[in-house]
């Protein structure tokens, strides 16, 4: 059977000349048949995947042609979903799951991804959302939730909206009172500077923030920080981006990290989670990791 092409595309994702550079890819993709939909709200991508496959079917391609948000809501609609595949076409702000394989470059050519293979990589399930590459609480939320209103601006948009997010966070939202479990025992209770529920690696453009995490192994990477002074914190900030707060001297008593299947976060305070730079807001949050639950097509594997 043929396999049919679709290309969520959010236009709104960051890049301006996004259009224009999808559109030359488009061209080049004659004679395969293809079908374009285009996003105009949140959640979107996940109902316009679920349509086309309660009317198609398999086998069946997707390629999120946004950001880290757009792929993880394609992604979303197509947990267990064996005859369809997930693919990207970064043009977002972030690109963050695109960079764990080594940069935007390798999915740039859509004509390839059309025949190239697939893996199997992990989801993390969030109440009723998911994630294909990091769930965050805290200081990193806080920021993408901020980013979320300078990322299509002239000026603050694009790759600097995140530092502008995080500058906003810091002044603002230091700390989150929280209670966490993880596989059904406790892991920390109190304030928490930021925290990250991983199976990608990287945030906000380039924050290596799980350097660890690996997204075919079947467990969340979670790393937590305790509360620090907004001054230290700025002197850590440079480690932290470089991923290398793992294993420096200069975290130590205030990182946390363990490799898990679930975790239960209760706050005190309604507050916001980031999954894949999209925020949702409550108090009380189940994580699940959904191993090898979607296929991602990889050009180059």
């Amino acid at each position: 059977m043929e396999t049919k092409h679709y290309i969520i595309f959010n236009p709104v994702a960051g890049s301006r000349n996004a259009q224009s550079r999808l559109q030359a890819q488009l061209d080049a993709l004659s004679p395969t048949p293809y079908t374009v939909l285009i996003t105009r709200d949140a959640g979107d991508a996940t109902r316009l995947v679920r349509e086309v496959r309660a009317q198609e079917a398999g086998p069946l391609r997707f390629y999120a042609a946004g950001g880290d948000g757009t792929l993880g809501e394609v992604a979303t609609a197509l947990i267990h979903t064996p005859d369809a595949a997930v693919g990207v076409w970064p043009c977002g702000s972030g690109n963050d799951y695109a960079r764990m394989y080594g940069g935007v470059d390798r999915f740039l050519d859509l004509k390839q991804q059309t025949t190239a293979p697939t893996v199997l990589v992990d989801m993390i399930k969030v109440n009723g959302y998911a994630a294909i590459n990091v769930v965050n609480l805290g200081l990193e939320a806080h920021a993408a939730a901020t980013m979320m209103r300078f990322r299509n601006t002239p000026v603050l948009g694009g790759k600097r909206a995140y530092w502008v997010g995080a500058i906003s966070a810091v002044t603002k939202h230091l700390n989150t009172n929280c209670t966490v479990h993880l596989d059904g025992q406790p892991f920390y209770e109190g304030n928490l500077l930021t925290a990250s529920f991983a199976s990608g690696q990287y945030i906000g453009g380039g924050f290596h923030c799980a350097p660890k995490a690996v997204n075919d192994d079947g467990l969340m990477d979670v790393c937590a920080i305790r509360p620090v002074s907004r001054s230290r914190l700025v002197s850590l900030l440079g480690t932290y981006k470089k991923g290398g707060h793992l294993d420096s001297p200069d975290f130590e008593g205030i990182r946390l990290y363990r490799r898990v299947k679930r975790a239960a976060i209760t706050c005190q305070k309604e507050t916001v989670l980031c999954l894949d730079g999209e925020i949702i807001r409550g108090k009380q949050f189940e994580l699940e990791l959904l191993p090898a639950s979607v296929r991602f097509i990889l050009p180059g594997a």
